[in-house]
């Protein structure tokens, strides 16, 4: 679990014209915000924190030890107390807490682990807990508190987060639990950028640097802090000591995820959390109202901590302490916990604030207008059938130099504050669809899959299951609706596999956004883009469209469909294609019901949305065969682009979940220079078409003089 507890610090001194521009600065060295109330900087623009750190890091880095001292700080308390287990560890089954479980287990040491799940827990972090215990053959207890809503509505009025609260019951709930199983520690996976800022900030601000006299004020410090409780007695506090692991390991955030990476097949990291937390889906809300009423981001301080240890890279920093937006799902959990989302602009400057905290500002609010969807969009929408929310098309790229997952994280924020689309949700009312700009709280982790030392069936196995995992992450109403993986095959450079929900992007827009990343990705994930136009503004400007069923197209239970690819010679036009496929269907009787869509087809759009509707056949006859032109994929990308398009059924652009389920579908692809038309029917048609030799007599009239 993420949590940061809020210290309060001392009000600064009336607001001058000099204080607003030094709020607006930022320290050159860990990027700390001017607005952190009674912060300063010296004239090179570093700030007095990392100035601190530099003049006293050797007393600083005294507090902190190495593993063997950690392991044998806890055997020697399990050995003195005669304890079937060495320690229980605090595991949330996010990156932080999943590592020390590994290390733990690697040292020899036995464990039990306790997860407090307070109602918001990620879904993947808890099925990361099952399997990773089990895996392990790890003992495992989940605890809830059943006032848990009670106890964050609290926390908001209390201390404007709800991480204090939250950490308060987990405390609470595994302390008892230690004790009552003779358990002597409990191991916490707080961050070093953590235990600076919340275990040790007060003595080093009063010039107390000694671990022999800091260690006895902290447990005296956590005695106080149950009692007040109300919970614990001084017993059972007493009777279990807290260790935090990371004072003891000096990991780097990379270091963490390398070992997770290499270690496990079986951790994923969630996708359905902020940028703040690895476990928690809350954790948006609390920084919201934290950031709203007290007008800074409460992970400000542990975070600037983590860059100044050389933990986490500033870009990283600057990425996490993105103000989340007011999504629905945002929304939701405060109405149910029962606190009112509070107004824009309502905490004052921090030089105002009697009661001011270190702050760091928040972005200029987005506009949650909702428009109707345009036509193209009810049309995707309307194909997409019952499972809506995977609709996406999954596109692979592998770089032409090598890459590393700071600069996907790096670019993926670039394009998502750069293209309205790419931050859009939905909602339906009254039976129609509706969309908004949610902002960029909702931006999509770049997700890691580890292809390395596999042969070539299973780096394809493994790649089509992470497609379907991608999509199956996609949500319409809470985001996401795109997904970045950086795919690692060993000695080989890694590739990137990019998800797009349909209702974002056609093809025009693909071809901006990989116009744009590859600008991006050259630059070292910064570049000049061109101006991307507002979508919610053209999509508005359109007539609404009438309500229609998510599964409006018919749909069979015939079975998975079928692929045939079939060689036609040259690249020939669109229409060629179109005229080929209303002959053959005229020769067997059949209405001429052709569809057309052309990938290739259309003006360079200035942004990015999707615009283009499929064009229906000319009569009323229903449509028997839906053709989609796609021609070269490496058209995708613009001239002298750092990547190629990788061809790879597993990853393959043209197809969508349910291609081929409701009506028989042509996909017109070049590679190598020939023309495949590949077409995708439920079993039954698939059965006919052979008897008719449909495919070969299309290829037949396109290889005709």
């Amino acid at each position: 679990m993420t949590m940061h507890l809020a210290q309060p610090a001392t009000a600064p001194a009336a607001g001058t014209d000099a204080d607003a521009d030094a709020a607006e600065r930022a320290c050159a060295r860990c990027g700390i915000s001017g607005r952190y109330p009674g912060i300063t900087f010296d004239a090179t623009g570093v700030c007095d924190l990392c100035t601190s750190y530099a003049r006293h890091r050797a007393e600083i880095d005294a507090y902190f030890g190495d593993v063997d001292q950690f392991v044998a700080l806890v055997r020697s308390r399990a050995e003195a107390r005669g304890s079937a287990y060495d320690c229980l560890l605090l595991y949330s089954g996010g990156k932080d807490s999943s590592y020390v479980l590994y290390r733990l287990i690697e040292l020899g040491l036995r464990v039990r682990t306790f997860t407090f799940d307070n109602g918001f827990i990620s879904r993947t972090a808890l099925r990361n807990v099952e399997t990773i215990t089990a895996e392990l053959g790890i003992e495992h207890v989940t605890a809830t508190h059943a006032d848990q809503n009670e106890v964050f509505l609290r926390s908001l009025q209390q201390h404007k987060s709800v991480c204090n609260g939250c950490f308060r019951s987990l405390l609470d709930l595994s302390t008892q639990h230690a004790h009552d199983l003779g358990i002597p520690t409990i191991v916490t996976g707080l961050s070093r950028g953590q235990i600076m800022d919340e275990r040790l900030s007060w003595f080093h601000r009063h010039g107390i640097f000694d671990p022999a006299e800091i260690e006895p004020r902290l447990k005296e410090g956590r005695r106080v802090y149950h009692e007040s409780g109300g919970t614990l007695g001084a017993e059972v506090v007493d009777s279990v000591e807290v260790v935090d692991y990371y004072r003891y390991s000096d990991v780097t955030k990379d270091g963490i995820r390398a070992l997770l990476h290499a270690r496990s097949d079986l951790w994923a990291q969630p996708g359905d959390t902020g940028f703040c937390s690895s476990n928690c889906m809350i954790n948006d809300a609390g920084v919201l109202v934290h950031t709203r009423e007290r007008g800074f981001h409460n992970y400000e301080a542990p975070t600037r901590w983590e860059v100044r240890l050389g933990h986490l890279e500033r870009t990283e920093a600057d990425d996490e302490l993105r103000t989340p937006a007011a999504t629905p799902r945002v929304r939701k959990m405060l109405l149910q916990i029962g606190y009112p989302l509070p107004a824009e602009g309502a905490a004052r400057r921090p030089a105002e604030s009697p009661t001011a905290e270190r702050t760091t500002p928040a972005p200029a609010a987005r506009t949650a207008r909702r428009v109707p969807l345009t036509p193209a969009q009810r049309q995707a929408l309307d194909r997409a059938g019952t499972a809506p929310a995977a609709s996406a098309r999954a596109l692979l790229l592998e770089p032409r130099e090598p890459g590393n997952g700071a600069l996907a994280r790096r670019s993926a924020l670039r394009l998502m504050l750069h293209h309205e689309a790419l931050r859009l949700r939905f909602a339906e009312r009254d039976g129609v669809w509706e969309q908004y700009d949610a902002g960029v709280g909702g931006a999509p982790s770049v997700l890691r899959l580890d292809l390395s030392g596999r042969d070539a069936p299973a780096q394809a196995e493994l790649m089509r299951t992470a497609v379907e995992r991608l999509r199956s992450r996609l949500d319409l109403t809470d985001g996401p609706l795109w997904q970045l993986a950086l795919v690692e095959r060993g000695p080989l450079p890694a590739r990137l596999l990019l998800v797009v929900h349909e209702l974002l992007a056609d093809t025009a827009s693909w071809r901006v956004l990989l116009r744009d990343l590859s600008a991006l990705w050259a630059g070292g994930g910064e570049a000049t883009l061109a101006p991307a136009g507002a979508f919610l503004t053209g999509a508005a400007a359109g007539a609404p469209v009438p309500p229609a069923g998510l599964a409006a197209a018919s749909r069979t239970a015939e079975g998975t469909p079928v692929r045939r690819s079939v060689a036609c010679g040259p690249p020939v036009p669109t229409s060629r294609v179109a005229e080929a496929l209303t002959a053959v269907l005229a020769d067997l009787g059949d209405a001429p019901g052709v569809e057309v869509l052309d990938h290739t087809a259309g003006d360079e759009a200035a942004g990015m949305g999707r615009r283009n509707p499929a064009q229906g056949p000319a009569s009323d006859a229903p449509v028997l065969i839906r053709y989609e032109h796609f021609g070269d994929l490496g058209g995708l990308l613009p001239a002298g682009a750092p990547f190629t398009v990788v061809d790879a059924e597993e990853a393959d652009f043209t197809v969508l979940p349910g291609t081929g389920a409701d009506v028989v579908s042509v996909h017109g692809v070049v590679r190598r220079g020939e023309l495949y038309l590949d077409w995708w029917c439920p079993p039954a048609g698939h059965r006919r078409l052979l008897a008719a030799g449909v495919p070969e007599r299309v290829a037949r009239r396109l290889t005709a003089p």
